[in-house]
C-alpha cells in the first residue's frame, strides 16, 4: 500500500495538545509513525517524544520553548486557542489566538527546509475577514509581541476577542503562503464547524445552544468530532498536499456551501 501522508520519520510539534483537537491530532501522528513534541499550557497525557508546558499569552514562555524545540522541525499544527468571551478578555484571546501563534511561528520556521509545512485551526468564525482586510492588514504589519497586543488595545472594535483572532489566522496564512513559497515551505489553516471539544460549552456559554444549532451547526445535523478536524489538518501538513498552500480549509459538511450561495443566512460575512 502507497502512504501518501508520508509523516514516518518526521518531527512534528503539536500545540494545544491537552485536549480537543490537538489531542487528537498528537495522537494520530504518533499512530502515522511522526516524533511529536507536544505543547500545551496544560499537562499533555500522550505517548509524544517530548512534552513541554507553552503559555501562548507569555513571550517569554514562547521562546524559551522554541529555543528547546528539535534543531529540524518538518511539520507545525497549530491547534491551541480559547473560546473568548465570557471566560477570556478580548485582548487575552487575541493574544493567545493569535499574536502567540505568530510569534511562536516565526520562530519555527527558522527550523524548518524545503518541504516544510504550517497547519493551524482557525474557524467559520473567521469567515468574513475581507472586509476588514485593512485592519487585518495592519496588524499583519506589526511584528512585535508587545506591540502587536498595544494595537489590539488601540483598536478594540476589530480586535475583539474570537472573531478577531480567528479573521488574523486566515490573514496571516493568506500572506505567509506566498511568502514562503519562495523557501518550499507551505502554510494553510484549517476552519472547522462547530466540535464537540472540551471548548464547546463556552461557546454556548456566550450564545444559547438553540441559537448555534440553527445558525452554525453543519447541515449533517451534528457537531464534529475532534478526530473529523484533526485528520483534514494532518492531510493539510502531508506530503499528499505538497502543492497546497495559502488555503483557507472549511471543514463544515457543507454549511459555508449553503452561505456563499445563500440558501442560510450568512451572519458572520
Amino acid at each position: 500500500m502507497i502512504d501518501i501522508l508520508q509523516y514516518e520519520g518526521k518531527v512534528c510539534v503539536v500545540t494545544g495538545a491537552a485536549s480537543g483537537m490537538g489531542a487528537a491530532c498528537a495522537r494520530t501522528l504518533v499512530e502515522l509513525g511522526a516524533e511529536v513534541t507536544a505543547l500545551d499550557v496544560q499537562p499533555i497525557d500522550l505517548p509524544a517524544k517530548e512534552s513541554m508546558q507553552l503559555d501562548l499569552m507569555q513571550q517569554s514562555s514562547i521562546e524559551e520553548v522554541a529555543a528547546r524545540l528539535p534543531a529540524k522541525v518538518d511539520c507545525l499544527f497549530n491547534c491551541a486557542g480559547i473560546p473568548g468571551a465570557p471566560r477570556f478578555s478580548a485582548i487575552d484571546t487575541m493574544v493567545v489566538n493569535f499574536i502567540g501563534l505568530r510569534h511562536l511561528t516565526e520562530a519555527v520556521i527558522p527550523r524548518m527546509s524545503a518541504g516544510g509545512a504550517i497547519a493551524s485551526i482557525t474557524s467559520v468564525a473567521g469567515m468574513g475577514y475581507a472586509k476588514h482586510l485593512d485592519k487585518v492588514q495592519e496588524l499583519l504589519g506589526i511584528e512585535g509581541f508587545d506591540e502587536a497586543r498595544a494595537w489590539c488595545e488601540a483598536n478594540p472594535e476589530f480586535a475583539n476577542g474570537y472573531l478577531g483572532s480567528k479573521q488574523m489566522i486566515i490573514g496571516y496564512t493568506h500572506r505567509r503562503g506566498g511568502e514562503l513559497a519562495v523557501q518550499q515551505i507551505r502554510m494553510n489553516c484549517l476552519s472547522p464547524a462547530p466540535t464537540d471539544t472540551p471548548m464547546m460549552p463556552a461557546f454556548y456559554e456566550a450564545a444559547p445552544q438553540e441559537f448555534m444549532d440553527e445558525h452554525f451547526q453543519a447541515p449533517v445535523g451534528r457537531n464534529a468530532t475532534p478526530e473529523e478536524m484533526a485528520e483534514p489538518l494532518i492531510l493539510l501538513n502531508s506530503n499528499a498536499a505538497r502543492f497546497v498552500s495559502g488555503v483557507n480549509f472549511f471543514v463544515d459538511y457543507g454549511y459555508t456551501g449553503q452561505v456563499f450561495v445563500g440558501d442560510r443566512p450568512g451572519l458572520l460575512l
